[in-house]
């Protein structure tokens, strides 16, 4: 459902959307996700955090209290997904070393961590080969721009380019 404003930029997307999840959390934005969870918490997680309900439950957005604060996801493939955001929400669909803030898992804010550290819990190819690590201070988590960071790159390049050509759903 394409919104007239934009919304801030915080999500909460519900228990079908897991794999959009990660990916916002990928790309840097704050984005809540519970697997068990009543409408009636998703609706007041929502309002309580000023989030933008993202959402494949039509009864769901049928609610009051959700009304304008709310994107009803069309498809069950997360390319597709990602590509109505872009189009509807204009989130940006890149990531870089800024965007690399969220932890994947668990929504909380990446710190850096110094080589020292991260080198004895990663693989001593990655400790040899790599000087730029970041942590989750909340489920400890270690991140670095290894070779799925091109891939992942790649991904969004496509996307990108391939959502610019679309023509809007009638």
């Amino acid at each position: 459902m394409a919104q007239s404003h934009i919304p801030r930029q915080i999500f909460f997307v519900d228990v079908m959307l897991g794999k959009l999840a990660r990916w916002l959390r990928i790309l840097g934005y704050d984005t809540a996700y519970e697997r068990n969870m009543t409408d009636g918490a998703i609706v007041d997680q929502v309002l309580n955090e000023q989030r933008w309900l993202l959402t494949r439950d039509r009864y769901l957005v049928q609610r009051k209290a959700v009304r304008g604060r709310y994107t009803l996801i069309r498809s069950d493939f997360v390319i597709d997904q990602l590509g109505q955001l872009r189009t509807e929400l204009q989130i940006r669909l890149a990531i870089d070393e800024k965007t690399l803030s969220r932890c994947v898992a668990c929504n909380h804010i990446l710190e850096n961590i110094p080589p020292s550290q991260a080198g004895p819990r990663v693989p001593p190819f990655v400790a040899k080969h790599y000087t730029h690590f970041t942590g989750c201070p909340n489920c400890g988590q270690l991140y670095w721009a290894g070779t799925h960071w091109s891939h992942l790159q790649q991904r969004l390049k496509l996307l990108s380019q391939a959502s610019t050509n679309q023509v809007p759903d009638q």
